[in-house]
């Protein structure tokens, strides 16, 4: 099997290529293309890893294998909750909206062309693909020779493996760049102190989205020394990077590019992790502290208060920004609120830029979902099983067993009523009626086109506006805050709409085939699709061949 892939790849003559600033990611740059070579490496390398052996006895090929097997486990619950069409199989868009669930929950990473806000892609050029088009790249040569039938799971664990080995390549990358700019030579061997110099130039440049290919041995240094006052949580982030610095090299008097190439891949895996457990659970206690009457918000002139009375770097978006964002709650025009949860989950909130992923703060609700769909391995549930699943269903705020309002279970009878008795998972309704469920747990998703989340450069370039409220303008919000809606119950202060949006529309599913007939057309049918895609590889890198694929998520 290694021969054949070795054979495939150079037949088609392909290389095998060995002031809160930290909130603002750097614009796109050459070293966000990544080559055309380089994607089909990756993906006949995953390909071939996830097979049995060359010689059918169907052992497993140790811990390249195993990786594909781990991504399966983590999307299986996922993946057979969701509708499948006509050939037992998922769409593109389930497809996407997995692979984005499955990120997240493995390493944090929002990966970019899968978030849910993601739009249409372009095509790729002579000098290779944007990193956040390369998922969609993947997944139009897979659909392309799989005939639209969808995807498997199998299938689908591979181009997640994919992506993560694109991902560690360019955390090799840009360690590459740290040792480039301190004119370290990448095979030589070095002490323990100054890889750890070496970790921290490499960590400064993925926090703040630099490019260090462009920057002196000085230009580094002295964003390295800035860094306290840039990330508040500098101090905490090199103590986690020495961490991982240490399991994986154990002191070592005498290490190496490779050593600490295995670092850096460690500390992208773990990173989100240690994100949402330091920078994301401070950010959130401070809101909760300031909830109001327990519809999981904010009110407006609470929220500005850290920022005019203490200082507070947090908590300064505008309110064109924050309403761009989703996160503002206006039915009382007197009184807006932010929502804790979709405030959360927003690009305000995200760091670390690489050229395929942010990190961002995870979403809790895809956890409660999740225990769902474990549970029920359906796309849809009868209210009665959903009302028995959540009241048992404690979260981080919520304790459980609880007793759910009559509102709530009359709205959940509602929204099966409108699908023949059973609820979707993934339809708009069942996530709004989550965040009534966890309205600190659960964003208010809002209809398809009403918000359009961006991180703050990107709203300044497309709109001219500071994404940031001057003083000024929180103090007058502050000054001219009303409590009018002090006599409502607090559910009955939360959102509430009757549109209903499905991930997809789930049709008639067919019989599925035997299982060694459908193991063996799998087989082939990846080695079917690593030739088209070598070929579309080669054709565009001649022609420049555009393409373009929409995608839709309930937001």
């Amino acid at each position: 099997m290694t021969n054949f892939f070795a054979v495939l790849v150079l037949s088609f003559g392909l290389n095998v290529l060995a002031n809160n600033k930290f909130m603002h990611m750097a614009p796109a740059h050459d070293s966000e293309l990544v080559g055309e070579d380089s994607i089909l490496t990756s993906f006949l390398s995953e390909i071939e890893r996830s097979l049995p052996d060359a010689v059918g006895t169907g052992k497993a090929l140790g811990k390249a294998s195993n990786h594909v097997s781990k991504i399966e486990a983590t999307l299986g619950p996922i993946y057979a909750a969701l509708a499948k069409n006509q050939y037992g199989n998922i769409d593109h868009i389930s497809a996407n909206y997995a692979l984005h669930r499955l990120f997240v929950a493995r390493h944090g990473w929002s990966i970019k062309g899968l978030e849910p806000s993601a739009g249409k892609h372009n095509a790729s050029s002579p000098a290779g693909v944007l990193k956040d088009q390369v998922p969609a790249y993947i997944e139009e040569k897979f659909e392309q020779r799989l005939n639209g039938k969808g995807f498997k799971l199998h299938e689908l664990a591979v181009l997640a493996a994919t992506i993560e080995h694109l991902i560690q390549e360019e955390a090799v990358t840009r360690l590459g760049s740290a040792f480039k700019i301190h004119d370290t030579l990448l095979n030589g061997t070095f002490s323990e102190d100054y890889a750890t110099g070496m970790l921290d130039t490499f960590i400064t440049g993925f926090i703040i989205s630099e490019n260090l290919a462009t920057k002196t041995a000085a230009e580094a240094e002295k964003l390295v020394n800035e860094m306290p006052d840039v990330f508040l949580f500098w101090r905490e982030t090199q103590a986690f990077v020495r961490g991982v610095q240490q399991d994986i090299t154990k002191s070592s008097d005498e290490l190496n590019f490779g050593d600490l190439s295995k670092v850096a891949e460690a500390v992208g895996d773990q990173f989100g992790k240690f994100f949402d457990d330091t920078v994301c659970k401070k950010t959130k206690d401070a809101l909760i502290k300031m909830e109001h009457r327990g519809t999981g918000s904010v009110r407006l002139s609470d929220f500005y208060k850290p920022a005019v009375e203490d200082g507070n770097w947090q908590f300064q978006e505008s309110v064109p920004y924050l309403r761009e964002l989703g996160v503002l709650e206006e039915s009382n025009p007197d009184e807006p609120r932010v929502m804790i949860a979709n405030y959360m989950v927003g690009p305000s909130n995200c760091i670390a830029s690489s050229g395929f992923y942010a990190v961002c703060c995870k979403n809790e609700c895809e956890g409660l979902l999740g225990h769902l769909e474990e549970k029920i391995a359906a796309p849809e549930a009868t209210p009665e099983t959903l009302a028995a699943l959540v009241a048992a269903l404690p979260s981080s705020q919520v304790l459980a067993p609880r007793i759910l309002s009559d509102t709530s279970l009359q709205r959940l009878n509602e929204i099966a009523a409108t699908h023949g008795g059973t609820v979707p998972l993934h339809g708009r309704l069942f996530g709004q009626w989550m965040h009534h469920a966890y309205p600190l747990e659960c964003p208010y998703p809002h209809v398809s086109g009403t918000t359009d989340p961006k991180l703050p450069e990107e709203w300044l370039r497309v709109t001219g506006d500071e994404p940031t409220a001057s003083i000024e303008t929180m103090k007058q919000h502050m000054q001219s805050s009303t409590d009018t809606t002090s006599h409502m119950p607090a559910e009955d202060l939360m959102p509430w709409s009757q549109e209903e949006e499905l991930l997809v529309v789930r049709p008639v599913v067919a019989a599925p085939q035997a299982t060694s007939a459908r193991n063996v057309k799998f087989s082939m049918g990846l080695l079917a699709v690593a030739g088209t895609l070598a070929y579309a590889c080669m054709r565009m890198l001649k022609v420049g061949e555009p393409y373009e694929k929409a995608q839709k998520f309930v937001v």
